[in-house]
């Protein structure tokens, strides 16, 4: 059971460099814009041990594109660890209750993963995608129409970027519209508890929660089972035809479980992230009204700008060198995406946002190699969709001056949690 697998973090032990001191990713500035340290940290010493997080810290491109790449000296089985080690009385929620989630895809290696891969992205297939265009478009439409008719100003995550992610996943899922603020509410819940530094009472509350949540997801493939519909929890329950030898129906339930967090959670922060970067440049603000800007450029520059995964974790099969510096077997890594998108030996000037820059789609903020965002595709439809309908039904769009910007604290995802917004 990998949610409980947390001690090891806790116990590394590593060199203590001037990085290794200065590096805090729960320090309110650095949750507040990482981006002017990271680039230091990238230039000076672009690989070191963070004793803070129990793991050494990667911020070149190159260097973390080589580590997504290889299956055969990292291993994914801790990306969704716990960061900080579970009290006893949280720990004894979870191990006293039914809560079991294998390692199936973002926390797993082959010789298993490849065949999971291929039964669980089977079903998201073009087609898929492409039925669920309407229903992205009139979600999307309402909720802008529902923030123009209302008052300004206006929380832009509040009245869009929150709801329709979740919206539009729930119905690949087939899950009731009702249950979206509750499933919401776990989500996030799960970001504190895997990514952040929950205090112990924090801890045992998010166990209790995390339990509902698995027994929330299970339930739902169970009622599939029984009366598959129109989704993508049913393809699963078709494609499997009864042969645990595919999946098993606890294995479709705790992949239920993860997509119930994972398959909205980041797209509603990268349209966010989006909005707050775009909004500013007046000029490419007006040329995206006017028609002449091209779309997907932009939500692809977005990603690479501003990630909503800022970073994730391998750890090291084997001892390995990176960057010069040599690294234990058994080493934690924190591969941190925002760093590496804006390393400037891959993409030159890399604090502007600039959607023409050629190489804009080689960004990694949806990983690359093996474990590529199945969700990928979804999540650009989403976010292209959000930009156009806002465009177009508010084109004198701009940021409240001098707001504060909320983020989750968390070393992996860079949420934020209210945008204010005029027009």
């Amino acid at each position: 059971m990998r949610l409980l697998s947390t001690e090891a973090s806790a116990d590394a032990e590593g060199p203590v460099t001037e990085a290794s001191e200065r590096f805090d990713p729960f320090a309110p500035g650095y949750v507040l814009d990482p981006y002017p340290q990271l680039a230091d940290l990238r230039q000076a010493e672009p690989v070191f041990f963070s004793p803070a997080i129990g793991s050494w810290v990667v911020t070149r491109f190159e260097t973390v594109k080589a580590i997504l790449r290889d299956t055969s000296r990292y291993s994914a089985m801790i990306a969704s660890d716990p960061l900080t080690p579970l009290c006893p009385h949280a720990r004894g929620i979870i191990t006293s209750s039914d809560f079991d989630v294998p390692p199936l895809l973002v926390n797993n290696d082959p010789p298993s993963h490849p065949r999971y891969r291929a039964f669980f992205g089977a079903p998201l297939q073009r087609e898929r995608l492409q039925a669920l265009q309407p229903f992205i478009k009139q979600t999307v439409e309402e909720h802008v129409a529902r923030m123009a008719a209302g008052p300004s100003p206006a929380d832009l995550v509040q009245a869009l970027t929150w709801d329709v992610p979740a919206l539009v996943l729930f119905r690949l899922l087939g899950v009731p519209a009702e249950d979206v603020s509750k499933v919401k509410q776990w989500a996030s819940s799960r970001v504190v508890m895997t990514w952040g530094r929950p205090t112990e009472g924090e801890q045992v509350q998010l166990a209790g929660e995390a339990v509902e949540y698995y027994r929330y997801a299970i339930q739902l493939v169970q009622r599939k089972a029984a009366a598959p519909q129109d989704d993508y929890l049913s393809d699963l329950v078709r494609l499997r035809d009864g042969d645990d030898g595919k999946a098993t129906l606890h294995e479709i339930g705790a992949i239920a479980f993860n997509l119930l967090f994972a398959g909205h959670e980041t797209t509603s922060s990268a349209a966010a992230n989006l909005f707050k970067a775009v909004l500013p440049r007046r000029e490419l603000w007006n040329a995206i009204c006017a028609g002449t800007q091209p779309l997907a450029p932009v939500v692809e520059e977005g990603l690479r700008f501003d990630p909503p995964v800022q970073a994730w974790r391998r750890q090291a099969k084997e001892a390995v060198t990176l960057d010069g510096v040599q690294l234990p077997a058994g080493a934690r890594i924190l591969m941190v995406f925002a760093a590496a998108n804006r390393d400037p030996a891959q993409f030159p000037a890399p604090d502007d946002f600039l959607p023409g820059r050629r190489n804009v789609m080689q960004h990694v903020t949806f990983g690359t190699g093996a474990h590529f965002c199945l969700g990928a595709p979804l999540a650009r439809l989403e976010v292209e969709a959000m930009l156009e309908s806002v465009a177009r039904h508010l084109p004198g769009l701009e940021l409240v001056p001098g707001q504060d910007y909320p983020y989750t604290p968390n070393t992996s995802f860079r949420a934020l949690r209210k945008l204010m917004v005029a027009w």
